[in-house]
């Protein structure tokens, strides 16, 4: 596995703001889509339907959210960074 350079500003920044955007959108997709699930499941569909569907979005949350802590350890290096 390579070695990470902790030390670069700009790949921190662009790690930062890109798990941080796309984190924020899997998060979101994925609070829909289950809320989406939880309405398959009370009309006439067939019940695959709403179980891979609430599966679907429970993977796209917790994609969601650990793109969001990726995000934050970033933040945390660039915060570090500007003490030093």
């Amino acid at each position: 596995m390579a070695k990470k350079n902790f030390k670069n500003t700009s790949y921190h920044q662009k790690r930062y703001w890109f798990f941080g955007g796309a984190g924020t959108a899997l998060l979101g997709f994925g609070l829909s889509a289950l809320v989406e699930s939880g309405f398959l499941k009370h009309q006439t569909s067939q019940d695959w339907q709403w179980i891979l569907a609430g599966t679907l979005s429970l993977i796209l949350i917790m994609t969601g959210i650990n793109f969001l802590f990726e995000s934050y350890s970033h933040k945390q290096l660039l915060k570090d960074k500007e003490n030093e």
